[in-house]
This record gives structure tokens, C-alpha cells and sequence, in this order.
């Protein structure tokens, strides 16, 4: 009874299976690690001579000779240690920059009010001169509206002063008058009254203490007078 060898899947394995470097792999020459159909022909031919198929061996001195027969000027390259430690060098081509400079400067501020402040033929708001600006009338036409132009205001105007002074009259005779208002009105008595739904005061089911809330205009608009005078001696 003979055994095969089965994979995970339950298929068998042979030397024509995919991954494989037995199906189309003779014609090639590989290193010594990887192994055809044909790898111990190589081995039987060792040890070569000469190997066409091996890669040369590079060394650091072979290298370095070629290098130094490169160079036409007379100088030695530097060493490898040497091209590292000279990138310092390199560090301020990569920093950042501040490339800003002011269009005005100290020594430029003179002369520039002196160009700006010149007289040109033209005016100051015309397109020749170094700052040109609108002229004051510009925007007339949008402000200026028909209903102001057409309807002027019929009262003259009254400067601020006198119209301030003119209120504060008016205010006066009007605390005048409500002053003397308040001193003829009646206010609901605290005794006679004592039945009506009102209650005001301190203390609003018994308060007999006589003071009105117009108490106090009632003794400026009412004097008191003496009842009986006094005998004369």
C-alpha cells in the first residue's frame, strides 16, 4: 500500500503544484538557498573556478579606489562619516524665514509726506493726485432724496441750547401745575373711610396716623394760619 502526501485541502502534493520552483524553473539560475528540479546538478559541479552566474563581491576598499579614480580635480572625496556631519551646515537653508519688511520705514516717512502733501495742477480729489478721494458731493444723488429736496421744513431751526432751555420750562410748569393738582385732590379719609375696599398705608386695617400721601403739597399750597391771634399788650 503506498501513502501520498495530502495538503490541508485533501489534495495531493507533487512537484507540479502552484508556488512551486519545479514547473518552469530549470532554465533559470538561482542562489544557493532556492531549490529546483535540477539543484543538485550545481552541486555536483562545485567547486567552480569561475562561477558566470555569481554575483560579484562588492568591498568597501574596491570601492573607495574607484571612487578616488572618478575624481579630476586633485582632492579626496570625503568620507562617508564626513558628508553626515557636515548636513549641519545645511540647517539654516531649511529655517524658516521672516521676509517681512514694511513698505514705510524710518528713514522713508519724510519723504513720503512730502510726496503726498505736493500741489498738482488738478485737485487734491481728482485721479492725478497721490491719494485721490471722492468729492464731498459724491453720493449726493443717493441721499438726497426728492421728498427732501421738494418739501423743505416750514419751521426754522432752533439751535439746542434754546430748545433745551424751552423744556425745561415746560417741565417746570408742568410740576407746577401737578403740584398744586395733587394739593385740592381729596384722598380717601382714614377714619370715615374705613369701610371701603382701599387699604393703603402702613398699616392697612388700622391706620390712624392722619399722614396723606399729598400731605406735604397741602402744607405748601395751604398755609396754616393762626386761629387766634395774640392780644396786643
Amino acid at each position: 500500500m503506498q501513502f501520498t502526501d495530502t495538503d490541508l485541502m485533501g489534495s495531493r502534493i507533487n512537484d507540479d503544484r502552484k508556488g512551486s520552483l519545479t514547473l518552469r524553473s530549470d532554465h533559470m539560475n538561482y542562489s544557493r538557498a532556492i531549490l529546483n528540479s535540477h539543484w543538485h546538478q550545481a552541486r555536483q559541479a562545485e567547486p567552480k573556478e569561475y562561477d558566470i552566474n555569481k554575483a560579484p563581491t562588492r568591498t568597501m576598499t574596491l570601492s573607495t579606489y574607484n571612487r578616488i579614480g572618478n575624481v579630476t580635480d586633485g582632492s579626496f572625496p570625503d568620507t562617508t562619516y564626513q558628508e553626515q556631519a557636515n548636513q549641519i551646515f545645511l540647517k539654516p537653508m531649511y529655517e524658516d524665514r521672516d521676509n517681512h519688511k514694511p513698505l514705510v520705514q524710518t528713514e522713508t516717512v519724510g519723504s513720503l509726506n512730502a510726496g503726498i502733501d505736493r500741489e498738482i495742477a488738478g485737485p487734491n480729489s481728482s485721479h492725478s493726485s497721490v491719494l485721490p478721494r471722492h468729492k464731498k458731493d459724491y453720493n449726493k444723488f443717493y441721499l438726497d432724496t426728492t421728498y427732501v429736496s421738494d418739501y423743505v421744513a416750514p419751521y426754522p431751526f432752533t439751535p439746542l441750547d434754546e430748545e433745551a432751555q424751552r423744556r425745561a420750562a415746560a417741565q417746570e410748569a408742568n410740576k407746577e401745575t401737578e403740584f398744586k393738582t395733587k394739593a385740592y385732590k381729596r384722598m380717601k379719609s382714614q377714619f370715615t373711610d374705613t369701610a371701603d375696599y382701599r387699604r393703603n398705608g402702613w398699616n392697612t386695617w388700622q391706620d390712624e396716623s392722619g399722614i396723606y400721601t399729598n400731605s406735604h403739597f397741602k402744607a405748601q399750597v395751604f398755609p396754616k394760619t393762626e386761629t387766634i391771634p395774640e392780644r396786643p399788650c
